[in-house]
């Protein structure tokens, strides 16, 4: 096989695969395939860097092709170019969204393995980020020395890398429509409304102009949707599947649908359509591998004792620990409300995850 790209390249072109096979590889031991003829590869990153005008973008997986396939590279300034066009844009969108869909089944399948040290490990790590994430919303506020120290020290560190990736945070990005050419696609929804079904079936994709929408999964709310232009379902329009989540309107909502049949019309009337897409695709597939690669060294952790080890000697923990006990001390010094609060729910979600998966 010959490596195309590896894991932490930056991002200089995308692919074409004019024919062939091509092999994926997030960790070694997670690998997944892909052949056939004309397929665009490599476009997620580029694609990210341009929408968030970043000069530069790493590399989420590793590529190899075989020996005898046929690829040629796509220049930077041409993908940018052609994801605006209704039939590129949609085929580069589409592979996206079915590495996403590959992926996704990868990483169910890890999660059923590990352990419930493994679990609360995993917990601890989302907690640790978002103590962080609370001391960063007080920092902007506020910006004292010690806020500043703290962040320094633990927004720094790999527990903190590994929270953002189990936190599994599914950015969703804004896709403003020309509603004059859409408005016969356009509807409203009453508070108390069911949008859509998980594991119902369906082949459009929505768009939210104005409203509140929760999201469930397995009867268990997972977000809140409530930006303009948010882009709903595109894996069930793009590849047929089956709804991942049930959707629900908070308060009275207003929401464009997309359907195959208006599809075309939709990328037309908005260049940016397919890009806008992309990008969201991308950023879940950049997550999916960072969640797998992390699941990954929790089981290889695992199997390196012979016996589980006990929650307060996993490295999640302790550092969880560490920053609690920090904050305690900044607590005792300055006495302030929020501190303890942010403190007390910490300890209390601590107590929780290790009596759920002890």
């Amino acid at each position: 096989m010959r490596k195309i790209y590896e894991v932490m390249d930056f991002a200089e072109s995308a692919y074409i695969l004019h024919s062939g096979k091509l092999t994926f590889e997030i960790s070694p031991d997670d690998r997944y395939y892909l052949e056939g003829k004309e397929i665009i590869f490599g476009a997620e990153e580029p694609l990210i860097a341009y929408k968030t005008e970043r000069e530069e973008y790493f590399r989420f997986q590793t590529v190899y092709v075989e020996d005898d396939s046929v690829v040629d590279k796509i220049p930077l300034a041409n993908l940018y170019k052609v994801v605006s066009f209704y039939n590129i844009g949609y085929t580069i969108t589409k592979n996206i969204a079915r590495n996403l869909e590959i992926t996704n089944k990868i990483y169910i399948t890890k999660e059923k393995s590990l352990s419930g040290t493994d679990m609360a490990s995993k917990e601890y790590a989302r907690l640790y980020v978002e103590a962080i994430d609370e001391i960063k919303k007080m920092y902007q506020k506020v910006r004292t020395s010690w806020l500043k120290d703290v962040l320094d020290r633990y927004t720094n560190s790999l527990v903190y890398t590994k929270g953002l990736a189990f936190r599994r945070g599914e950015s969703k990005h804004s896709l403003t429509m020309s509603m004059e050419q859409l408005s016969d696609y356009t509807f409203n929804l009453r508070s108390g409304s069911i949008l859509c079904e998980e594991n119902g079936e369906g082949n459009e994709m929505f768009i939210l102009n104005r409203g509140n929408l929760e999201v469930y999964i397995g009867g268990k709310k997972v977000a809140d949707i409530n930006q303009s232009g948010t882009v709903i379902g595109e894996m069930a329009l793009l590849l047929g599947e089956k709804r991942t989540a049930t959707i629900k309107t908070v308060t009275d909502c207003n929401i464009t649908v997309i359907k195959p049949e208006n599809l075309k019309e939709a990328a037309q009337n908005n260049p940016g359509f397919f890009l806008n897409i992309a990008v969201n695709l991308g950023k879940r597939l950049e997550n999916n591998c960072n969640l797998i690669r992390e699941t990954e060294e929790l089981l290889s952790e695992s199997k390196a004792h012979e016996t589980p080890l006990p929650p307060k000697e996993r490295t999640n923990y302790k550092a969880l620990l560490t920053l609690t006990r920090d904050l305690e001390r900044y607590d005792s010094k300055y006495k302030i409300e929020w501190l303890s609060e942010l403190i007390a729910k910490t300890k209390q979600r601590v107590n929780q995850a290790r009596d759920l998966w002890k």
